[in-house]
Order: structure tokens, then sequence, then C-alpha cells
């Protein structure tokens, strides 16, 4: 069973792409969902982030404030790297386990791991080949606006808090060029599955 890494920047269509994937027959273990339901309320990682960067990010509902959180480790280098030290074990555990699973479905094509973080945590190695969605900064930009409500200077704040995309270009197997339209997108990747 064939295990893929997908990953790149904010904006760079990752989501889009597992979804694809996944009407296609890949099993898509998606590396930020597992990251919100390992701190959902109750779970003792929540509990152990609050006690790392405060009360003020914990919702009166008892959930994550995930914009107060950000707004702490997106300008903190050293609050990011507490927080991702935190977080990654946890994280990397879970899909271990989707792994496994996902190796004992029959109908199973292959296994995407959809990971922004990929390279930075050691993913890249459960990996048989990694792929690399990149896009132009201003369409990324524009995405991330649309869908997140943002405003473009935090956007593209939390783009210059990533790893930079030619220091991923370097270490992934595959370069997708997601600067076009959806069905641009598919028919790329619609490629690249035929040849795996």
């Amino acid at each position: 069973m064939k295990i893929i890494g997908l990953t790149g920047g904010i904006g760079a269509g990752k989501s889009t792409a597992s979804k694809y994937l996944a009407k296609n027959g890949y099993a898509v273990i998606d590396a930020d969902q597992i990251a919100r339901e390992v701190v959902e309320p109750g779970k003792p990682l929540l509990a152990e982030l609050r006690q790392a960067f405060g009360a003020e990010i914990i919702k009166t509902d008892g959930s994550l404030d995930r914009k107060a959180l950000a707004a702490i480790v997106f300008e903190d280098e050293a609050g990011r790297r507490k927080l991702n030290r935190i977080m990654h074990s946890n994280i990397i555990q879970v899909i271990d386990k989707r792994i496994e699973a996902s190796c004992r479905q029959e109908t199973c094509k292959g296994i995407i791991i959809d990971a922004p973080l990929l390279f930075e945590t050691g993913l890249e190695e459960k990996c048989d080949q990694t792929w690399l969605l990149v896009a132009d900064w201003e369409t990324r930009i524009r995405r991330v606006c649309a869908r997140d409500g943002a405003d473009p200077q935090e956007v593209e704040a939390r783009i210059k808090s990533q790893m930079d995309d030619e220091e991923k270009r370097k270490r992934a197997d595959l370069v997708i060029d997601n600067s076009g339209s959806r069905q641009e997108l598919e028919q790329k990747l619609k490629t690249v599955i035929a040849q795996l």
C-alpha cells in the first residue's frame, strides 16, 4: 500500500486535492483534522495547552480558542516551537493508527497523509512519495481571505511563518502547481495517480 505525503502552504489547495483523491479511492488522513480532534473539550492535550499558553486560549464553552492561540504563537517563534512540540507527538500517534486501519481496507488504492507540516514533523519518513502543492502568493492570499474571512496582512504573516516553498521543493518528490482552477488541479492529479 503506497503512502503519499501531501503538503503545501496555507492556500495551496491541499483540501481540494485531498477531496479529489478520496473520491478516487484513496484513504485520506488529514493531519489538521486530527489536530482539531486531539484538542476537543475533555481531552488531556487541551489541559496541557492551557497550562502552556494560559487560560485565555480556552473559550467559555471549554473549547480551544484557535484565534487566541494563533495570535500568541504566529508572532512568537519560541511559542510556535513549543506548540508544535506539544501537538506533533499526539498527532503522529493518531496518524500511525489510521495508517494501520487503512492498510486493512481491501478497496483502498493508497494512503494520503495530508499534512501542512509534513517535512517539519518528519512525517515524510512514513511516506513512499511526497507531493508538494504550490501556488503563487496572490492566489494563496485570495483563497485564504475568501475561505476564512481573514485580512491579507494576517494571511501573509501566516504564510511567512511556514517553511519556505523553495525548501519544500528540494525535499518533495513531486511538485504540483495549483495556481489555476480546481478543474486544472483535478486533471493534474488524475495524470499523477494514473502513473502510480
